[in-house]
């Protein structure tokens, strides 16, 4: 689906607020972001694969630059990455923009801690890294060649990050439940009917 179309879709499908208005294009768009991120978080837990998530995925290319307080790498995504229950949420993969041999491995701010500058450190040619659950994957362990390389990361990430004319990749059939919650999110469905169809109505 495309991101602009969407919206206006599930705006002119939901009833009016009132008798002369609709309900904001930003706030069906907000209530639209958190849906899809629900749809990918229910995903994640009926198929906990990284494989079958991939297809999900868009790409961020960046080149590390280095914390003056830490002295460790990291990146500003510049996107809002989907919170999946795992070591680092939507933050699927970490590849280098080079030919380097350097492999990055998930690792928590925990494990990091535990790793950085230890002698249980990574092997010389592996790089830690880890999500801080906004917009920035910090490095573990990585060299200064390493970082001038640049690297490519892989994320689901928000609806709102894309840009109107994007196309969402959502997973097969998911886009009328992303309505439903849109319709409840916001107040929109409309109420069961509590009427008795079959009961027997006479006068007096």
């Amino acid at each position: 689906m495309i991101k602009g179309e969407y919206i206006d879709f599930i705006r002119n499908s939901l009833p009016q607020v009132d008798k002369t208005d609709r309900f904001h294009r930003e706030q069906v768009a907000r209530a639209i972001d958190v849906a899809v991120s629900q749809v990918f978080q229910d995903a994640w837990n009926n198929n906990p694969v990284k494989k079958a998530m991939e297809r999900y995925t868009v790409t961020v290319s960046k080149t590390p630059t280095s914390d003056a307080t830490t002295g460790r790498y990291f990146i500003n995504l510049g996107v809002d990455v989907v919170d999946l229950p795992r070591k680092t949420g939507g933050v699927f993969d970490v590849l280098t923009s080079s030919t380097t041999t350097t492999k990055f491995v998930p690792v928590s701010v925990l494990e990091g801690n535990q790793l950085y500058g230890s002698e249980s450190s990574l092997p010389g040619n592996v790089v830690g890294y880890s999500w801080d659950g906004a917009r920035t994957v910090e490095f573990w362990d990585m060299s200064a060649a390493e970082a001038s390389a640049g690297v490519v990361v892989r994320v689901i990430q928000k609806f709102l990050s894309y840009g109107l004319t994007d196309y969402i990749p959502l997973p097969y059939g998911q886009e009328a439940v992303v309505t439903q919650m849109v319709r409840e999110f916001l107040g929109a469905t409309p109420p069961k009917d509590l009427v008795n169809d079959n009961a027997d109505i006479r006068n007096g």
